[in-house]
């Protein structure tokens, strides 16, 4: 009986281990970033961008973002995102104010692109395996410094 128990127990484990597993984020398998999206109550539609590699469109207090896939071999097993939000407003934002902007912020770089349209991105390099709560941690600072951005530049 004493066996029984332990192989019980053992079994609970590789389960316990293989189902925490089974729900971390890889960029290497961006189906796992989408799947975290949803798992988090956000939408996630997995295309790829111009180059051919992964990337994810969802919404974030208010605003839509694209998560990027960087470092992939042949469109595949990427190593890095990005979560990047762009937004098309009048002239009123200029590079000082950006400037201010990336001087007080640690997550959400911000700068203008080539239509002088803010964007705001945060890089995350070497995703593999990471845990369900750390992506939620993630998200939940990357929404925060989404709403900051969109209240900064009056969106």
């Amino acid at each position: 009986m004493h066996a029984t128990r332990i192989s019980a127990l053992a079994a609970a484990a590789i389960l316990a281990a293989t189902s925490v597993s089974a729900r971390s984020v890889s960029a290497a398998y961006p189906q796992s970033v989408a799947d975290a999206l949803q798992d988090n109550g956000y939408r996630a539609e997995l295309s790829t961008d111009s180059e051919g590699d992964p990337m994810i469109i969802s919404h974030a207090s208010g605003a839509r973002f694209a998560i990027f896939f960087y470092g992939c071999e042949n469109n595949r097993d990427c190593k890095d995102m990005s979560f990047t939000a762009s937004f098309a407003v009048d002239d009123t934002i200029t590079l000082g104010s950006l400037n201010s902007w990336n001087s007080t912020k640690l997550m959400g770089r911000a700068y203008l692109d080539d239509d002088n349209d803010p964007v705001v991105m945060h890089f995350v390099a070497g995703v593999d395996a990471m845990p369900a709560p750390t992506f939620k941690r993630l998200m939940d600072r990357w929404e925060i410094a989404l709403d900051e951005f969109t209240d900064f530049i009056g969106w």
